[in-house]
């Protein structure tokens, strides 16, 4: 087991998920970004695993299409898709054991390119039915850009409607940072 900085809301998730990857049959990063969620499902995901990546950029699918070969990770149980992660997590033909967002922009590319609350609200009620029992959402969000704010103030506004008896919610952010923290949602569906 590794020691995760509890700075930030990816390695809180990272530790989070430590115990389920390797568990979990087919696992969804519907934003890819720059592949680092991506690789760490791919390094800790079983032998008969499937993973499906997501980004609606060129660029991050071809950043995380090396980093994944740069680690050797690549193979044919990894898939890499472009395109609107509400679209292609309808695709998904089985049961997703694992979800993970991290919301905004990809950090290398273009700023006016981000994720929108109304997707990514979409996305989550897809999500939430094709995901098995006990399966885990992780979403990250970042409150501190105008565009960040809105889309985290949807996803918080949507999962508190989230039916208690078939999910339970939950939520990380650190108290002692300044400039909005990211915030961290945590879905888990009941057995």
């Amino acid at each position: 087991m590794e020691w995760y900085p509890l700075k930030n809301a990816v390695n809180v998730s990272h530790m989070l998920l430590e115990p389920y990857v390797p568990m979990a049959r087919v696992l969804v990063d519907m934003t890819c970004g720059n592949g680092h969620d991506t690789a760490f499902l791919a390094e800790r995901m079983a032998r008969d695993a499937s993973l499906y990546a997501f980004d609606i950029q060129d660029s991050a699918i071809a950043a995380t299409r090396q980093r994944l070969r740069d680690k050797q990770l690549l193979s044919d149980r990894v898939h890499l898709l472009q395109g609107s992660h509400d679209q292609l997590l309808e695709q998904v033909p089985d049961i997703v054991d694992l979800i993970v967002f991290n919301l905004g922009y990809l950090p290398s590319g273009d700023h006016a390119l981000h994720t929108t609350g109304e997707i990514t609200v979409k996305a989550i009620k897809i999500g939430l039915h094709k995901i098995a029992k006990n399966g885990i959402i992780m979403l990250a969000a970042y409150p501190g850009t105008d565009a960040g704010a809105a889309e985290a103030n949807a996803v918080r506004t949507y999962l508190q409607t989230v039916p208690q008896k078939d999910y339970d919610v939950s939520m990380w952010q650190p108290l002692n940072q300044i400039h909005c923290p990211p915030q961290l949602y945590i879905v888990q569906k009941r057995g």
